[in-house]
């Protein structure tokens, strides 16, 4: 089995990463944000429930009907248990959506991952024969994913908040650096590891394409659904659209170097959702942009 080109160093930068972008989301968490919630859960609720539920359950059901390899059947299922991005609130913000939504939404989701990720993913996994023989072979259990996800998830959100409670004008200012820090750094390291192993993407391109495409299109296809059926505003439509179509694939790529020793389906797939998924959030918003989303959800609502 070929071996990706990743080491010690470059797992701490994107560990490193994260933990800034997750940070600068709680130092631009509100406690009106989860008011707003808490006052109208309806569209929360639905997005969560296609994130943590629908998505992980038909990318299962996806991975049945698809003969793949073990990695990347296991790596689709590990990304669909992932929580939303921060990227995607920036994305919502582009295409005119409901951002105070989008943040909540991914403050929520990534909040309540450090246990709903393993449990869904284990699970998951669990009913997919191929996929589940490769887990076990591994030999990776979901307590070993946890003690990753209080690192690079739970202790950078515990600390936003108490930076932002006790010291507001420092929790600002930090933010404003942080925001486009951190996406800058995501986008480096992505390009710096795609050209690293730019054989191995050369040699699986088209079929990492075609899983990736219609994956993220079924992510897309599950938030505008539900939303819809939902009967939602417009601009709800879009925010959840967005966070269930805009995975944290980089959360999925440090969790595969850090517990599944690089696997190289797995470390494949997710670093090629970490490409597509910012390319096709971009084009959802220039769709949104050109008014043809908003001409749909409104004969839809």
């Amino acid at each position: 089995m070929p071996e990706i080109h990743y080491d010690a160093a470059q797992q701490w930068v994107l560990n490193l990463t994260l933990a800034m972008m997750v940070l600068g989301l709680a130092l631009d968490i509100r406690p009106k944000d989860f008011l707003a919630v808490f006052k109208s859960p309806k569209a929360p609720a639905i997005g969560l429930l296609a994130q943590f539920l629908l998505l992980p359950a038909f990318t299962c059901l996806l991975t049945l009907l698809l003969d793949l390899p073990a990695g990347i059947e296991l790596g689709m299922i590990l990304v669909a248990a992932c929580p939303g991005g921060a990227l995607s609130n920036f994305i919502t913000h582009l295409s005119g959506g409901n951002t105070a939504l989008s943040i909540s939404i991914t403050a929520i989701s990534s909040t309540i991952a450090v246990v709903m990720l393993p449990i869904n993913f284990m699970f998951w996994a669990g009913l997919n024969p191929v996929a589940n023989e490769l887990l076990l072979n591994i030999n990776v259990d979901g307590f070993a994913i946890l003690k990753s996800l209080l690192v690079v998830l739970a202790a950078p959100l515990s600390l936003g908040f108490l930076i932002q409670h006790f010291l507001p004008n420092v929790a600002l200012k930090l933010h404003h650096i942080l925001k486009y820090l951190s996406l800058l750094a995501l986008v480096a390291f992505i390009f710096i590891a795609v050209y690293n192993n730019l054989e191995h993407f050369l040699n699986n391109f088209w079929l990492l394409f075609a899983v990736v495409l219609a994956h993220n299109a079924l992510a897309l296809s599950l938030g505008y659904l539900s939303s819809s059926l939902g009967h939602l505003p417009v601009a709800d439509k879009k925010a959840i659209t967005l966070e269930v179509g805009m995975q944290n694939s980089s959360l999925a790529i440090a969790i595969v170097f850090t517990q599944f020793g690089a696997e190289y389906g797995m470390a494949l797939i997710s670093a090629f959702w970490g490409t597509w998924h910012i390319v096709a959030g971009l084009l959802f918003a220039g769709v949104c942009r050109a008014g043809v989303f908003n001409k749909n959800a409104e004969l839809n609502t």
